[in-house]
């Protein structure tokens, strides 16, 4: 069962590179959370920084997403190299005991980039960084999303009790953040939620807090092999505001201004050939303009949205059938779940929303509501697999390299090119890099 859009280009084309990349080096990865491959083509004149990048290396027009495309999904196969069936985390909430919880770094079965990189001998670092494992890491910081930033959210709501002690848990036994000038990565306190926009404006402050705290590292006396950071509300300000509203407008362009401040940073002590600036997304977005509430459809079965796509626990072909008839009548279509790790396939039906539909849970005045409305979340992702609006952003500034671009690469060639980037030549991956 196999959709595409004719507009993706369907070969790679490039511009080959005369000069390869000086290897090993180090890196910065970034990950900017839901910015689209159709976003940065359109709106990139907004960019600068972003625009420098896409000329300064390798620029893949558009990274494919994985299925569903959704953010836990998007970083597992960013950092381990592995599709979801392999990796084991098909969703931003994945079944365990019977219920749908958040993906977590303990859920992965294979290593990630930062393990591998520890494992030989290099120095890292993961400041906010989400799926990272603070035992794969010498300086660790916990992905802000996870620390109660925005009670409520969709992380936030299914972290079970015994990970919110980790999830503010900050590993950095030598105090080399200290040391480099970063006091405070905690931002606003629960006690300062008093309206509410607190939760918004925290968690921009918590992306430059952790942005400024990677930049920091880079340019202290002891500088890290490879950092891992991220920004997030390019992603969340999308869901409230707006695909190409003025506030994703703005958050995009912030995200831009924070990564050229911590590039200038590193201009400014002489460290910019030492690090190579990798700029990527873990998924794309775009406008809908129906949500369909699941939990008034098949009330009766436990589900979980993925923005466009619907996972549900299934026990047997009956469930599966009663599934399938009731939200056929809103033009919900079955849909592989071969994403889903052999072992948990059978209980796990996947489904996929029509085009400008996403799913949804009622809440609020929505309750009383039919079985469809408008959307809480003017723009999602996790569209039907091969959709052109969840693919995204790649770009990677690598010293000594001329530019060079690719028109489209997958998932699973992420993280062995990084591997390049830091030569770590025996990582054991399916796909080879792009170097």
């Amino acid at each position: 069962m196999t959709h595409t859009n004719p507009s993706r280009p369907t070969a790679r084309f490039h511009t080959p590179a005369s000069i390869k990349p000086r290897a090993p080096t180090k890196a910065i990865l970034i990950l900017m959370d839901g910015v689209s491959a159709d976003y940065f083509e359109k709106h990139k004149h907004r960019l600068p920084t972003l625009l420098r990048l896409a000329g300064d290396g390798l620029s893949i027009t558009r990274l494919r997403s994985t299925v569903p495309g959704t953010s836990m999904p998007g970083r597992a196969s960013m950092l381990t190299g592995a599709a979801p069936q392999a990796n084991g985390i098909y969703g931003n909430h994945i079944v365990r005991d019977g219920s749908f919880v958040c993906a977590d770094a303990s859920d992965l079965r294979v290593p990630t980039i930062a393990k591998l990189a520890k494992n030989s001998g290099l120095d890292v670092a993961s400041i906010g960084a989400g799926l990272i494992d603070p035992a794969d890491c010498d300086v660790f910081v916990p992905a802000w999303w996870e620390r109660g930033f925005l009670q409520g959210s969709r992380s936030f709501k299914s972290l079970p009790e015994n990970r919110i002690a980790r999830s503010r848990m900050i590993k950095d036994p030598n105090g080399r953040l200290r040391a480099a000038g970063v006091f405070d990565l905690f931002g606003f306190p629960s006690s300062s939620d008093t309206v509410a926009s607190t939760a918004l404006v925290a968690g921009l402050a918590a992306d430059h807090l952790m942005i400024g705290a990677a930049g920091a590292l880079a340019c202290s006396e002891n500088p890290p092999d490879l950092i891992l950071t991220e920004i997030d509300m390019t992603d969340s300000i999308q869901h409230q505001f707006g695909y190409e509203s003025e506030a994703a407008h703005w958050s995009v362009a912030a995200a831009d201004m924070m990564i050229g401040a911590l590039i200038e940073g590193l201009r400014r002590v002489g460290r910019e050939d030492d690090y190579a600036i990798v700029v990527a997304s873990d998924h794309g977005h775009s406008a809908v303009h129906t949500t369909i509430y699941p939990d008034a459809i098949i009330p009766d079965l436990l589900w979980e949205s993925e923005g466009a796509t619907l996972h549900v626990l299934v026990d047997g072909a009956h469930d599966r059938r009663i599934a399938d008839g009731l939200l056929a009548r809103f033009q919900v279509e079955p849909w592989s779940s071969d994403h889903v790790p052999v072992n948990e396939r059978d209980c796990i039906a996947t489904y996929v929303a029509p085009p400008g539909h996403s799913f949804e849970e009622t809440v609020g005045d929505t309750q009383e509501a039919g079985p469809t409305g408008r959307p809480r979340y003017l723009s999602t992702h996790g569209f039907r697999p091969g959709s052109a609006e969840d693919d995204r952003i790649c770009l990677l500034s690598i010293p000594g390299m001329q530019p060079c671009n690719i028109a489209w690469g997958s998932a699973e060639e992420f993280t062995p090119t990084i591997a390049q980037i830091l030569g770590l030549s025996n990582a054991p991956f399916s796909a080879k890099g792009l170097l």
